[in-house]
This record gives structure tokens, sequence and C-alpha cells, in this order.
């Protein structure tokens, strides 16, 4: 039985990595789950009890000093693995993150001859890659000395390999596996796609309000459609630090067609939700892997998404999922009006396009990676 030891910084912030460890489990395979937490409410949560062969060690052991001292952070981080782990028994390591991971996963590497693979998230390539200058070349280091790389959007392969490696790292990181994260079940159960759209048309949003997430151009863009064709806008969700700006704007200006119905929890009463609409609308200027677009897919929802972000480059010249740049009212417009227009066939092929996003089918792609023979 091979034996992994995860590293996951973020494990206790996302609950998709137990959907993931959940489905690994299931296929018989033994691991070890690392979490480094900067507090002691991160503690157990998402714990993974009486599953055989899987544990999750907490370690409370960050400070505020972390988050700009870095390489006191990895140090830190690899002394406490080497307290609470056993080192030998282990196979092969899978860092989360390419950074905050994966530089103890090098470490690991380089003293006990254990082969990592890593991944590259948002915070990589939008923040280290981007802003930390000095640790770029030590981020090209872990991805030269790591078995296999892993991006969880085609985007960011793309940016990466263009903006931050040269040489033969370039051509590796260019053909390197992308793994997406997924849904669970229940996104599955009774699917239908729909031959045609509300009148008028209902257009969804589903997240935070943070500037981010450019809500305030999307109301923009939805008042202009509506001198153009019946619609309503519905916004679900709330919070960051955009909130107050959008219901000022809400008030102040002349939106009837909005519906602000706050935070809906729970997968039945998305699933209605997305169930009650016909196009889902989220142009963040910076997104994540971004699961809200899976969920609308899988609804039979076509989504707009944005270019170069997210989920851009899984579904490449689709009828259900078309990106556009966060900037561009006319673009947002003109493919809400495309979609309409094909309604049917875009909401057939987004049901279908999920198939591969189940946790169980990437579950057997990460196997895969864990018991394959290096490349290089």
């Amino acid at each position: 039985m091979i034996h992994v030891l995860h590293l996951c910084s973020d494990y206790s912030r996302q609950k998709l990595y137990k959907e993931l460890f959940l489905s690994l489990a299931q296929m018989g395979i033994r691991q070890t789950i690392y979490v480094p937490v900067r507090t002691a409410a991160e503690v157990g949560k998402y714990d993974i009890p009486n599953v055989p062969d899987t544990v999750v060690i907490y370690a409370h052991i960050l400070e505020p000093k972390h988050r700009i001292l870095y390489k006191s952070k990895i140090n830190t981080i690899y002394e406490d693995v080497l307290s609470k782990v056993e080192i030998k028994g282990i196979d092969i390591i899978h860092a989360h993150f390419l950074f905050s991971d994966g530089g103890v996963a090098l470490k690991l590497k380089q003293q006990f001859s254990i082969p990592y693979i890593t991944a590259v998230r948002n915070t990589d390539v939008n923040m280290f890659f981007k802003y930390m200058i000095h640790l770029r070349g030590h981020g090209q280091n872990i991805l030269s000395n790591a078995r296999q790389c892993i991006f969880v959007t085609p985007s960011y392969r793309k940016q990466v390999a263009d903006k931050y490696i040269a040489g033969q790292l370039k051509e590796r990181i260019l053909n390197a596996t992308v793994i997406p994260n997924g849904l669970t079940p229940d996104w599955f159960e009774n699917q239908e796609s729909r031959p045609v759209p509300h009148n008028p048309l209902r257009i969804l949003y589903v997240g935070d309000f943070t500037f981010n997430k450019n809500i305030l151009l999307l109301l923009s863009v939805i008042k202009a459609l509506s001198g153009e064709r019946p619609v309503t806008l519905t916004l679900a969700g709330g919070g960051g630090d955009g909130h107050e700006s959008v219901l000022k704007a809400l008030k102040q200006e002349d939106f009837s067609f909005v519906k602000f119905v706050g935070k809906v929890e729970g997968a039945t009463a998305m699933r209605a939700l997305y169930g009650e609409h016909d196009i889902f609308v989220m142009i963040s200027k910076l997104e994540t892997f971004g699961l809200v677009y899976l969920e609308a897919l899988s609804q039979g929802l076509p989504v707009i998404h944005t270019a170069g972000q997210g989920i851009d480059g899984y579904f490449e010249k689709s009828s259900f999922a078309i990106p556009v740049q966060p900037n561009n009212m006319n673009e947002s417009i003109e493919a809400i009006k495309k979609i309409a227009d094909n309604f049917e066939t875009a909401s057939r092929e987004a049901v279908q396009a999920v198939a591969p996003f189940s946790w169980t089918q990437i579950a057997k792609t990460y196997l895969n990676l864990y018991l394959e023979k290096p490349s290089i």
C-alpha cells in the first residue's frame, strides 16, 4: 500500500481537500495529512475520523511573522513534520501549494530522497511569483525537483510558463498535468438541461461581494442589457470589502431588475437556486478555480467567466462557457446574448461537460501520478 504524505497548508479553510482525501482513501491509499495552522480554531476543522489508514495532523505552529518570513515558516514546518511524522514510511509527498508546501517537500527530498509532486495554485501565481521577486528562483527550484508539477487550471500553467520560467523547465511546465478541483456526488444527481430560457432571461451571480468580484460592473452590464431585452439579475452571497458599495448602488440607482437573496446554504438549496435561473455570470478581476462555475454547469446553466482566470482553458471555444475581459462591458453583454440565442445547445453541453470533474475521477488521476515512475 502506497503511503502519501500530504502537505496541505490550506486544509482547514477549504472543504475541497477533504473530498479529495476521502476519494483517495476509498482507493486503498494510506494517507498522512499534515496541516500547519495559525489559530487554535482551525485545529480539527474538516477532520477525517474513523477512516482506515488516513490521519490528519494539525500543527498550531504558525505565527504572524511567518506571513513575511518565508524561510522561517518553511524551517518551522519542516522541523515540526520531522517530529510528528515517521518519514521513513513515506513513499511520496503531495505538496498542495508550490511555495508554502513545496518548500517543505523540497527540503524533505533533499534530506531523505523522498519524491514529491507539487500543485500550483492561486496564491502561488498571483502573490508569490508576481510580487515576491526574491523567491522566484526558489519557486523554479521547487518545480525543477518535483516528480510532477500540477496546475489547477490551464490558465495558471500558461501564466507561469510565459512569465516566470525559461529554458528546459519552461517546456516541462507547458506540458505539466492540469487537474481541476471537483464536485461532490450530489451535483451529479438528477441533472437536466433546459430547452428554452425563462422570459425575462434570468441571470445569476453567486459569491462574496469583494471588489475583486466586479459586481458593480456586472450591475452595469445587466442594466445596459435590460434596454435591449427583458432580463433579471439575482445576487446570492454577500460579505467582503465591496458589500456596502453594492447595497448602496442598488439603493441609489434604478435596479428594479435585481434581487439580492443573501447567502444560500447547502447543496440542495443551491441546486434549487441554479434551477430557477438561466445563465451564471461571474467576471472577477482575479479568480481561483471557481467551483461555482462547475456547480452552475452541472445544473444546465451556461457560464460567463473571466478570460485568463479560473476555469479558462478547460472549455475552449464552447457554447456554454464564454471568457470575457473583466473590464469590458460590451464583451459581457454580447456573451450573454450569444448564449441566450443558442440556449438549448449550450445548456445540454454544459451538463455533459462536467462529468470529468467528479472527485472519483480526479482521485484516480492523482493515484496514477503517485504510482508512475519519474519522468526525469
